[in-house]
C-alpha cells in the first residue's frame, strides 16, 4: 500500500513544555491505526496539528503528496480528511435526518458548479439516506438528535463525517464514556465502515479492547514522543511501551 499521509520531524511546543516531539510517521492507504499514549502525551495535539487547527512550529503533513501544513481546516477537509471530535458535533435540535442531509447537502452544493446546483439537493437526499442505512440510524431518522444515546449521539456525528466521503478518518476518543455493550456496537460498526468506504482510519483510543482489537498498527506516544509502532502483538511485547503506559496487567 502506498502512503498517503507522512508527517516529517513535526514539532510543537506550549510554553516551555514540548507537546509534539519531532514525531516523523507514514500512513499508508487503507490502513487502521490506532494513537495510544498516556494523559498528557500529546494525542490530541497531534491531531490538531496534522488537521489545520494549530500551526506547528517545525516540520511538514504531507497529504497524498501535498505539502498541507499550514493549511486552514476547511481546505483540509474538502481535500478528503475528516475528523470526528470527542464530544458528538451536532446539531441537537434538528432530527437525525436533517443532520445528515444538511452536511450533504453543504457537501454537494459545494462541489456542483453554478447551473447544476439544483441537482446537488437530490444527491444530498439520496446520499443522506444511504449514509443513515450505512450506520444503522435510518430506523431512528425523525428522532431530535438530543434524545438519542450517548453512542448513538457519536455515531451521528461520525454519519455527518461520512457525508464529506472522506479518504481519511480522524476519530478522537469514539467510545469514550460508552456502556460496554455501545463499545462493542461501535468497535463493529467502525470496522465495517472502515473496510466498505475503503477509508484510512486514524483513531486516539484509551479503551485497549478496541485498540487491539481492530487496529492493524498500533503508535504510541509519550510526552509528545513517539516511542513505538507495529502490531498489536509489537507493541503488547514492547518493553517501553509496557513500561510507559499500559502495565503489565493490562498485557
Amino acid at each position: 500500500m502506498s502512503v498517503i499521509l507522512e508527517i516529517k520531524n513535526l514539532d510543537k511546543h506550549f510554553g516551555g513544555i514540548h507537546v509534539t516531539n519531532h514525531v516523523n510517521i507514514s500512513f499508508k492507504k487503507h490502513e487502521m491505526s490506532a494513537i495510544i499514549g498516556p494523559n498528557g502525551a500529546g494525542k490530541t495535539t497531534f491531531f490538531n496539528l496534522i488537521s489545520g487547527f494549530i500551526a506547528p512550529d517545525g516540520g511538514s503533513v504531507i497529504y497524498d503528496g501535498q505539502d498541507i501544513t499550514r493549511d486552514r481546516p476547511e481546505k483540509i477537509v474538502k481535500l478528503g480528511m475528516i475528523r470526528a471530535f470527542q464530544v458528538a458535533n451536532v446539531f441537537l435540535e434538528e432530527s437525525v435526518y436533517d443532520n445528515v442531509y444538511l452536511a450533504s447537502l453543504a457537501h454537494f452544493k459545494k462541489n456542483a458548479k453554478m447551473l447544476v446546483n439544483r441537482k446537488a439537493f437530490g444527491d444530498a437526499k439520496e446520499h443522506a439516506d444511504f449514509i443513515l442505512n450505512k450506520i444503522g440510524l435510518f430506523y431512528c431518522r425523525d428522532v431530535k438528535a438530543s434524545e438519542l444515546s450517548h453512542g448513538d449521539m457519536k455515531i451521528l456525528d461520525i454519519a455527518i463525517a461520512l457525508t464529506l466521503q472522506p479518504k481519511i478518518l480522524l476519530l478522537d476518543e469514539p467510545t469514550a464514556g460508552m456502556a460496554p455493550d455501545e463499545r462493542i456496537k461501535m468497535m463493529a460498526l467502525l470496522k465495517e465502515l472502515h473496510e466498505f468506504f475503503q477509508l484510512t482510519t486514524i483513531f486516539i483510543e484509551h479503551d485497549m479492547d478496541m485498540v487491539f482489537g481492530i487496529a492493524e498498527i498500533i503508535r504510541v506516544l509519550v510526552q509528545g514522543e513517539l516511542i513505538a509502532e507495529g502490531s498489536p502483538d509489537y507493541i503488547r511485547q514492547h518493553e517501553r511501551v509496557i513500561e510507559a503506559y499500559l502495565g503489565k496487567e493490562v498485557l
